[in-house]
């Protein structure tokens, strides 16, 4: 496997400030067990990702793993469809195993679909 494909390509990554307040604001609120997604249709071709890891999860090495695990999980199950995704990690996330972290984001993910839908 080559690094280019262990990482997000630059249109599947949200980066700017008006972008992360804009899904915070007009976006749908789905709480999981380790994290809460915040969901908005997508404006581009494809699902774009955002994390939100503020000081209270710890160290910036605990944050860096978890902002890593996010991406990881989001390259395992992209949103279809294409969806604007700001994820909040819970102070849980770090210490849970990766396929919790798998289940509780996909159980997430789904209903935050669903809700989308019928909103």
């Amino acid at each position: 496997m080559t690094s280019a494909t262990r990482t997000l390509a630059r249109g599947e990554r949200i980066r700017a400030r008006r972008d992360f307040l804009r899904i915070q604001r007009r976006g749908t609120r789905t709480r999981g067990r380790y994290m809460t997604l915040i969901g908005l249709p997508g404006e581009q071709g494809c699902s774009r990702l955002g994390i939100v890891a503020p000081r209270r999860l710890g160290n910036a090495v605990r944050r860096n793993l978890v902002k890593r695990l996010v991406r990881e999980l989001f390259r395992h199950e992209k949103p279809i469809p294409v969806t604007d995704l700001v994820v909040l990690p819970f102070r849980e996330f770090p210490d849970a195993s990766f396929s919790a972290l798998q289940g509780d984001y996909h159980r997430t993910l789904r209903r935050q679909l669903r809700a989308r839908v019928r909103r």
